[in-house]
């Protein structure tokens, strides 16, 4: 089986021809039927105002197009609107007058056509995208019945049909209508009495829907009331004769509902015009404007209706805050999540740049430790520069042992080590002159000798017999200086 888009496309290709056959009423995309009962199988339909057992070769409808099935329909539409001479008016189906005016109600012209008064069904609430006014909807040939009508003709609610009076049980004035290939649709104004954005027996209106074949829908309207449904036929095209004012219009891409027979044997009928059909979200499909005998209904596509009148559906302000709750939900929601995903990105944030700080520190600390040593070097530097006995040593060399300079280790011939050039313990200078005892020995006799003008003759001691030399023997005290010199060279 092709897919339903190859379908569409197919019949709309071949409808030109097939309405050229004698007796074709409409073409559509629907459900095949065998024997009066609905198959599963989607075909091109064609409509014919009478099935005949013998038709001639050049108006046979082929079996197949390109591959697709075709179905034979007997079906002729009319518009359902319901008209009654005003002599005769009696009581009909929903004849009550509605403080609040809402959807599935009745409605129809003040004035008469030739005598008649017509009656048809207030669809629902909606609003004038031009001056954002409520308005009421219906269809064309409910509101203005023919090509007479004038903006401002005067809607009664109920209908004359139904006992409303003119003056007494008006509702508001004809605004602007089409009748259109798409659409059969009028709007008035509401004046009077408030209004609500329902529809009787079936509740709010939600909003708009496309059409979905074999999908259930509902409707309320002025004869038949509540009723239920299918949606049977997409794309459909139908000529639909509203008269001798008017003609035969042929209305393209409508929609077709087949009502469902185990709750009610029709799914309208005349009076029910102007209804709006809903799907079973309480969404609105499409305006009620034509059927048959049988209740099969034909149904303008909402889409084309509110394009084509500018108006937009009036939708209960309980639903509008239920779906702004709904939406400031989801909101929060989306909200919430970005807070939490920001939250962890702080705190990935944080961890990494604890980590980063603490990689920097280290860095840093490396760098300080490397700059410090650096300008303790070149302190050490500049203070041993400084020193006057130390000049030339450089910082490098600072930590190790620093001794007086020396001259090579004693050998006997070289001099000691200059403790002082001018030595004064008190009692004169103390130069040790040379390197070896006996130099020594020589100093200090000198220095005794100088102390003689103090020192009497009794009181110094005779060294002619070497008295110094006999208190310590002479080699052991020089083999001990010697060992001193030694060690202090280390």
């Amino acid at each position: 089986m092709k897919a339903l888009n190859d379908i569409i496309k197919e019949k709309q290709s071949a409808e030109a021809a097939l309405f050229k056959l004698k007796g074709v009423t409409g073409v559509d995309v629907g459900y095949k039927y065998t024997d009066g009962k609905r198959t599963d199988e989607i075909t091109i339909r064609v409509h014919v105002k009478q099935k005949k057992k013998t038709v001639a070769s050049k108006d046979k409808i082929p079996e197949t197009i390109n591959g697709i099935k075709t179905d034979v329909i007997e079906m002729e539409v009319f518009p359902q609107v319901f008209s009654q001479k005003l002599e005769n008016i009696s009581l009909q189906a929903d004849t009550t007058t509605y403080a609040t005016v809402q959807g599935g109600i009745s409605i129809g012209p003040e004035r008469t056509i030739s005598g008649y008064v017509f009656t048809g069904t207030l669809g629902c609430i909606a609003k004038d995208n031009v001056t954002n006014n409520p308005v009421l909807l219906s269809n064309y040939h409910v509101m203005c019945v023919d090509n007479t009508w004038s903006v401002g003709d005067f809607m009664c609610q109920p209908s004359r049909v139904d006992t409303g009076s003119p003056g007494t049980d008006r509702v508001g004035a004809l605004e602007r209508a089409v009748l259109s290939g798409h659409v059969d649709g009028a709007i008035s104004t509401l004046s009077g009495r408030p209004h609500d954005c329902s529809i009787v027996d079936i509740g709010d209106v939600k909003g708009t829907a496309s059409a979905v074949l074999n999908s259930a829908v509902r409707k309320r309207g002025r004869t038949t009331l509540f009723t239920e449904g299918f949606v049977d036929a997409i794309n459909a095209t139908v000529n639909v004769n509203y008269g001798d004012t008017i003609g035969v219009k042929t209305l393209t891409d409508q929609i077709g509902i087949r009502p469902d027979e185990n709750v009610n044997p029709k799914f309208s009928a005349k009076g029910d015009s102007g209804s709006v059909v809903v799907d079973a979200d309480n969404k609105v499909i499409g305006l009620l404007f034509a059927g048959n005998d049988s209740g099969y209904t034909y149904i303008n596509p909402i889409s084309h209706v509110l394009s084509e009148l500018n108006i937009s559906l009036c939708i209960k302000s309980k639903s509008v805050l239920k779906d702004f709750k709904d939406i400031n939900k989801e909101a929060k929601e989306i909200k919430l999540e970005k807070l939490e995903k920001s939250e962890k990105l702080e705190k990935l944030e944080k961890k990494e740049n604890k980590e980063i700080k603490k990689e920097k520190l280290e860095k840093i600390e490396k760098v300080e430790s490397k700059e410090f040593k650096k300008e303790i070097k070149e302190i050490k530097k500049e203070f041993y520069k400084e020193l006057p006995d130390n000049k030339g040593i450089m910082p490098d060399k600072v930590d190790k042992p620093i001794t007086d300079k020396l001259d090579k280790p004693f050998d006997g011939g070289n001099k000691l080590r200059e403790i002082s050039d001018n030595y004064k313990p008190g009692l004169g200078n103390f130069n040790t002159g040379g390197n070896t005892i006996e130099d020594r020995l020589s100093q200090i006799e000198q220095s005794l000798s100088a102390l003689t003008a103090f020192i009497g003759s009794d009181l110094r001691p005779d060294l002619s017999s070497g008295a110094l030399t006999n208190e310590q023997d002479i080699a052991a005290m020089q083999e001990k200086m010697n060992k001193d010199i030694a060690d202090s060279m280390m």
